[in-house]
């Protein structure tokens, strides 16, 4: 790494997620909300379209990380980036974000529309993510990137909660363009954010020498003309990141958190306008809140997890979150409904949200980017691409299994879309959901961290072996310290580390 990151680089890099965190953020809030007020679907149509998505998505993403890896080896990789030739062609095709919100056009239109959107989301964020990693190996600029990273996508949840209330405000809540307007102000907002990104930032072959250069080409190569045989190495290049110990956990810590983290979200506008009875403006207005709230803590987070380590600042965010559901539910059954001091409730409890919704968001996103350091150690390969095709695959996954769920839920216990109240019957599943479904998530993620042991000091042991054995150190002087530090991290045997294995 001979080029060095700058603030510029800093700044830019995080841009992008202006789109990736937005663009999830209101599909997961507003989705399902939208299809069933303007889009004519019952709970179950809406989120079957959102199954179907997943279903789709389960071969998008994955390719999309290989083919990533390896685009380095085209004459458009070369001249544009491996990574972020990508990004600069998101540019023309940002209208598909439009199209999915305009109004009363049937399940099909929604369906096609949705699938689209879900390509593209894909073939963004999947070189997008990778670039934390072509840029640099150090853990506290990585840290910086993620930082940055953060506090964009801390900025796209204010944006996805403040403007549809304020589109509301102005155009009437039961307007159906309203959802319209917000789609094309945030696509204009989402172009200008991937072009700072692309011209913000770099990529390893772009600092190297021509050996370098050429050395990277090599990787990207699939070494091989045979399509069936490209097909086999990416599945099974997919597969073999399971093997990886740290990967492995870390992948079921992110999904369990952000599904509770979605399963909240998606239930949590009907909660404050059915449950709380009060309206999409409300709702709006204090979901602003509380993504305001969540924006400095950005700032914090390195400081704390460095201190902490990822595992236990997880934990502590775990706790807060079950508990601000908690509020949730005691409010409801606490007769606040339709008070003010209810709602005034409702903004005092997004402080907690808002904080552990930050930080259940910063630590996954930060300690992926060593990922595939310790990839490295097993593999000498770097496969940045593969990661992020899954990660993405996995954050899609939870947006969208959250609002299918939570259709399925609302359509058992007797929700009805074209009714402006709903039965107690309705609402208590509501509550259910909400408290059990994001209760068992965080319970299950807060005891898989007990076992992830990825943490800043363990980083940099990991990556001087790395350094140590590129620079021809022998595998057989391995300190006895180290060597317990990267088998633990990798859950290979030391003998096993380093290309002697099968993985790949």
């Amino acid at each position: 790494m001979k080029r060095k990151v700058t603030w510029r680089n800093i700044f830019g890099y995080g841009a992008a997620d202006l789109f990736g965190n937005g663009a999830m953020t209101v599909a997961s809030t507003w989705i399902l909300f939208f299809y069933t007020a303007f889009g004519g679907l019952s709970p179950v149509l809406a989120g079957t379209i959102l199954a179907i998505a997943r279903v789709a998505d389960s071969f998008i993403s994955p390719l999309m990380g290989y083919l990533t890896d390896h685009f380095g080896a085209t004459k458009l990789g070369r001249k544009f980036g491996r990574r972020r030739f990508f990004l600069l062609i998101a540019i023309p095709l940002m209208f598909l974000y439009i199209i999915i919100w305009v109004a009363h056009m049937g399940f099909w239109y929604y369906l096609a529309t949705f699938l689209l959107m879900e390509a593209f989301t894909a073939l963004v964020m999947i070189p997008y993510e990778t670039l934390a990693a072509e840029m640099t190996d150090n853990y506290d600029m990585k840290s910086k990137l993620s930082s940055s990273r953060m506090l964009w996508s801390a900025l796209a949840t204010f944006l996805a909660s403040w403007l549809p209330g304020r589109v509301f405000a102005i155009m009437g809540k039961n307007n159906p363009n309203a959802f319209l307007t917000v789609g094309i102000v945030l696509a204009i907002v989402f172009i200008l954010a991937i072009g700072l990104t692309y011209f913000s930032t770099f990529e390893r072959e772009t600092a190297g020498s021509p050996e370098e250069i050429q050395a990277i080409i090599e990787e990207s190569s699939t070494k091989t003309g045979n399509p069936l045989k490209s097909l086999w190495n990416m599945i099974k290049d997919m597969g073999s990141v399971f093997r990886i110990k740290s990967y492995a956990l870390h992948l079921a810590i992110y999904l369990c958190s952000f599904t509770a983290r979605d399963i909240i979200g998606a239930t949590y506008v009907f909660y404050v306008v059915y449950a709380m009875k009060s309206n999409p403006t409300e709702a709006s207005n204090i979901l602003t809140f509380g993504s305001i709230i969540g924006i400095p803590c950005n700032l914090l987070w390195p400081r704390i997890m460095s201190k902490l380590g990822p595992s236990k600042l997880l934990r502590i965010m775990y706790l807060t979150m079950f508990f601000t559901v908690a509020c949730y539910a005691g409010l409801y059954y606490g007769q606040a409904a339709g008070t003010s001091w209810g709602i005034m409730a409702l903004y005092a409890l997004q402080v907690t949200w808002g904080i552990s919704n930050s930080g259940t968001g910063y630590v996954p996103w930060t300690v992926y980017t060593f990922i595939p350091d310790v990839d490295e150690m097993v593999t000498k390969q770097r496969r940045e691409g593969v990661f992020a095709g899954i990660m993405t695959f996995a954050r899609k996954t939870t947006s969208a299994l959250a609002p299918f769920l939570t259709g399925i839920v609302l359509s058992a216990f007797g929700f009805n879309e074209a009714a402006k109240t709903q039965s107690a019957g309705a609402m208590n599943g509501l509550i259910l959901w909400m408290v059990l479904g994001s209760g068992i998530m965080l319970l299950a993620a807060h005891l898989i961290t007990y076992f992830f042991h990825l943490d800043r000091q363990h980083h940099q042991t990991l990556r001087a072996e790395i350094d140590r054995l590129k620079a021809g150190g022998k595998m057989a002087d391995v300190d006895p310290q180290t060597k317990q530090v990267v088998e633990n991290l990798t859950g290979f045997k030391y003998n096993q580390l380093w290309g002697h294995n099968n993985i790949v």
